[in-house]
């Protein structure tokens, strides 16, 4: 059984391919940090399924995510993570939120489950 450590950074590692993959215009690689059945949750909008999750990441085009400040929770072979998310387009950032991911552990290593982003709305 691997360790807490060896778990969380497991599971940074996730959170970085995933940004990479949406980002390098990648969507099955992408699809590939869920699991099966898996779902995106953003802006009011769900994307479940691999098919449904393809689609979706072959429309992002010229962004970069960057995640920050991510808090990983592991219970056995399910975890949590809470992280803030900047996005920009070049130079200049579209959109700051949150993420609040539901993880588990397959044969291939850890997924998400569930993802919830949710754009912070100006004050």
């Amino acid at each position: 059984m691997p360790s807490l450590i060896e778990d969380r950074d497991e599971i940074l590692q996730l959170l970085y391919r995933y940004n990479h993959a949406i980002d390098g215009g990648e969507p099955e690689r992408w699809a590939d940090t869920f699991v099966e059945d898996g779902a995106l949750e953003a802006g009011g909008q769900v994307m479940a399924g691999r098919d449904e999750l393809v689609a979706f990441a072959s429309t992002v085009h010229g962004l970069r995510h960057v995640v920050t400040n991510p808090v990983v929770e592991v219970t056995g072979d399910t975890a949590s993570v809470r992280a803030y998310v900047l996005v920009y387009r070049g130079t200049s950032m579209v959109v700051i939120g949150t993420y609040r991911d539901e993880l588990v552990r397959t044969p291939a290593g850890w997924r998400f489950a569930k993802r919830v982003f949710t754009p912070d709305t100006p004050t």
